[in-house]
């Protein structure tokens, strides 16, 4: 059985409901001493077992996905603003909403957004993404370089991660209603979709990156890119073109990918075997190659390598099963890489992968406030929480916060895992 480093609080627990069988066991008349008590502790913390994190014992599935999915929708759509963006963080325990916000956040919250109704649509989930979409139309606007972007209120930059995410978001929209959709939404739709991969085009730089920013007011591209940022506008060109339509970009990302597997993996693991670079384009990376894969554009199996090669880093060089904050983010690249063991009829890859996919995620669920595993998280069941907060994600299993970003990529990973873990039983299934 797998220890934790958290395993001292779940012992803790395990007291809290332990000693009151131990203090009724002290004979009728009897005050209960310090040292009864410490005996009555120590006794439970003398047993290897109590060190033992319960979660170990539940398995993923699938009902429990479908489950935590429609709780993580209530607080999605509770907490989008009149504006169409979202709540950017709050405590689950107290009442403090952060005043805090951030751009690319938001972009990637939408996102997550139009990918639970893509997959699991419902007409109120369909209106908060237009609304939410609307939100960064009607904030975009021409700019000195010839392009149009999104300017969030109150910034001076455009942060191309914003425009990437924006741009996903619009890709789900259009994979998942265009038959609903109406000619002039089809329209817009494909006319915004056309601006933001335009922007995206206007940031690409010589080596295979996009720029990290453009500065409005001083009509300038900051020419130094981000491994999310080139994560995510090379998602969005890989989705794009197989499904927007927008089969010109096929040799821009024929030509970018390589260049970006070899700056995020072997260069950069040269200088640094735990990069933080490698760290930031993981998922993003991950799922862009599994597109690639799909597609069978050239040099496929270079991105299957790609993708396989920053899964076994995740898993074995960063130890990601032992971090304690939310890993979701990397359960994204996880199940993509999955999928490309899956093709490749790779088995044991499979194996490990999904084993390692399925502990995280149990642990992930149990940190939903109101979800199905929130009785096995100690926070969680031993406190009161705001009734609004149900559906949100804790950023770790006793922090309190719920962020939107992380309840994004909680979402998004809990739908990779049902689409490629339980493809049958998910057509045509609803909760």
């Amino acid at each position: 059985m797998r220890l934790l480093s958290r395993a001292f609080p779940v012992a803790c627990w395990l007291l809290a409901v332990g000693l009151g069988a131990q203090e009724a066991a002290v004979p009728a008349g009897r005050t209960v001493s310090a040292l009864d008590r410490l005996r009555a502790e120590l006794r439970i913390l003398a047993r290897e077992d109590s060190w033992h994190d319960p979660l170990d014992e539940i398995k993923l599935e699938r009902r429990m996905l479908a489950d935590s999915l429609e709780k993580a929708r209530v607080y999605y759509l509770a907490q989008q603003t009149d504006l169409g963006n979202f709540v950017y963080s709050q405590d689950a325990f107290k009442n403090e909403i952060s005043t805090e916000d951030n751009q690319v956040r938001q972009a990637g919250a939408l996102w997550g957004l139009a990918s639970l109704n893509r997959a699991r649509p419902t007409p109120v989930t369909a209106r908060a993404v237009i609304r939410g979409l609307q939100f960064f139309i009607d904030n975009s606007r021409p700019l000195g370089f010839g392009r149009t972007g999104p300017v969030y209120p109150g910034e001076d930059e455009i942060k191309t991660g914003t425009v990437a995410l924006v741009t996903l978001a619009l890709v789900e929209l259009w994979r998942g209603e265009e038959a609903y959709l109406t000619r002039m939404g089809r329209g817009l739709c494909a006319a915004w979709m056309n601006n933001y991969l335009g922007y995206l085009s206007g940031m690409e730089m010589d080596n295979g990156s996009w720029g990290r920013a453009y500065w409005i007011s001083r009509n300038e591209r900051e020419p130094v890119a981000s491994p999310y940022f080139d994560g995510e506008a090379l998602l969005a060109y890989c989705r794009a073109a197989r499904y927007g339509g927008h089969d010109e970009l096929i040799p821009k990302i024929e030509k970018i990918a390589p260049l970006l597997v070899q700056k995020y993996t072997v260069e950069a693991w040269r200088t640094n075997p735990d990069s933080d670079e490698t760290k930031g384009f993981f998922q993003w990376g991950c799922m862009a190659f599994l597109e690639y894969v799909e597609a069978g554009w050239k040099d496929a199996d270079l991105m299957g390598d790609a993708c396989l090669a920053l899964a076994w880093w995740q898993i074995h060089r960063r130890n990601v099963e032992a971090r304690e904050a939310n890993t979701a983010y990397a359960v994204e690249g996880l199940v993509a890489a999955y999928r490309v063991a899956e093709i490749r009829q790779d088995k044991a890859a499979m194996a490990l992968i999904r084993g390692t996919v399925e502990r995280m995620l149990v642990q992930q669920i149990s940190t939903q406030v109101g979800g199905p595993l929130e009785k096995l998280n100690f926070m969680l069941s031993t406190r009161p929480y705001r009734p609004e907060c149900v559906g949100g994600i804790m950023y770790a299993p006793w922090i309190g916060q719920i962020r939107i970003d992380v309840v994004q990529h909680q979402v998004h990973a809990m739908l990779m895992a049902l689409q490629y873990f339980y493809p049958t039983e998910e057509q045509g299934i609803q909760p």
